[in-house]
């Protein structure tokens, strides 16, 4: 899941990534498996450490298109997300066997949720084909229900101003989001069939749930490569980079003999020990704007910007990671005062950290963790010359 931790700073942000709406067309001018990533420069997307892209809607099996830019490129979750208030062009419905539409709760480990319907669409990702996808479309408002009256139970994002994205493109480990545990279990208050305004947990069918759209493709399909350059340690204000599709599948995308492969559990998890304690639910997470993790020893910013440590000065760490095929590799990496970077007014950096949720403490490796290096991101199932997913690699 993404952790998104919300700073509230004025940042000065330069030139600019796409308007915030999106508008009517293709997917660009990039190679045909490759997306474009920015992080800073742009109107909406304007959280630190936040990569975005652009990715193409049409109704199914049409040229009737949208291309939504500000895409919040996530391998922490799956799927993707839009707000239905950027959206412009109708899609098809999502139903439960009786005819009534189903919506999703999406939670996230920050506290946040977004609720709204499923809906059916081709996706496109930069030049490749089509595919036919179920997707979640935002509105706080779907089946008669509110910002904070929900089935989520929970407050919902319901602007893409506020939520600093026009939608999530959910790229991680898994197929689908939610799998075997919603399809079997109608009490998982995650998937709801909806009769008017009330609203009812039930089990979802894998073809209803919302998908990975990138193991759809008819090539290139069985996962994806993160390349982001590094950023100096007082950071950067923007920065370009990649999601190169496939692993394998071309000549971009084929790995170096010398990379070493991270296999997790079918939850997408890696296992990190850190100060002698042992963390069995890590994740590797774009969606994710610093490293998070739990240390008494380093104090918390204060408010605005109490998600983030504060040390007097940038300390250099170092955690282990370890994969269920028994691969074990140090990582270290730098926390620096979250305040002081934030000053700069720069847009990215390699060094924000901050605590884990105190309700379920983890280690969250964010995006400077892929600052400077090339990740592959294996998708369940998927074999490819790494092996079989789901597997991190770097």
């Amino acid at each position: 899941m993404m952790y998104r931790a919300i700073v509230i700073a004025c940042l000065w942000l330069v030139s600019a990534c796409g308007s915030g709406g999106g508008g009517n067309g293709g997917a660009g001018s990039s190679p045909t498996n490759v997306l474009t990533v920015t992080v800073g420069g742009s109107e909406i997307c304007t959280n630190v450490n936040s990569p975005c892209t652009q990715v193409t809607i049409c109704q199914p099996g049409t040229s009737t298109c949208q291309t939504i830019s500000d895409m919040l490129v996530d391998t922490g979750s799956t799927g993707v997300r839009i707000f239905g208030s950027v959206l412009s062009i109708p899609l098809q419905q999502e139903v439960e066997s009786p005819g009534q539409p189903i919506g999703e709760c999406q939670f996230f480990a920050d506290g946040s949720a977004l609720w709204g319907s499923v809906q059916l669409a081709d996706v496109v990702l930069a030049g490749e084909p089509a595919v036919t996808v179920p997707i979640h479309v935002i509105a706080a408002t779907f089946a008669g229900q509110t910002s904070t009256q929900n089935p989520c139970n929970n407050p919902v994002e319901t602007d893409p101003q506020e939520a600093e994205f026009n939608g999530i493109l959910g790229i991680g480990l898994l197929t689908h989001d939610c799998g075997t545990s919603c399809e079997i279990n109608d009490n998982n208050n995650r998937y709801f069939s909806c009769t008017a305004s009330t609203c009812g947990s039930i089990a979802a069918p894998l073809s209803t749930q919302v998908q990975n759209p990138v193991w759809l493709l008819p090539s290139d399909n069985n996962g994806v490569i993160l390349t982001l350059p590094n950023v100096p340690s007082a950071g950067a204000p923007s920065l370009s980079g990649s999601v190169i599709l496939g692993i394998g599948t071309a000549s971009n995308n084929s790995p170096s003999p010398n990379i070493s492969t991270f296999t997790t559990n079918q939850d997408g998890s890696l296992t990190t020990v850190y100060n002698g304690t042992t963390f069995p639910e890590s994740i590797i997470d774009t969606g994710s704007n610093g490293y998070f993790f739990p240390d008494s020893t380093l104090p918390v910013c204060p408010i605005p910007q109490q998600d983030f440590y504060c040390p007097p000065a940038a300390i250099n760490l170092s955690a282990t990671l370890f994969s269920v095929n028994g691969r074990q590799a140090p990582v270290p990496f730098q926390v620096a005062n979250a305040a002081s970077l934030l000053r700069t007014g720069n847009a990215v950096f390699s060094n924000l950290g901050g605590p884990s949720p105190s309700s379920s403490p983890t280690f969250d490796w964010g995006l400077p963790f892929f600052l400077g290096r090339v990740v592959f991101v294996a998708i369940e199932g998927q074999s490819s010359t790494l092996g079989t997913g789901p597997l991190y690699a770097f």
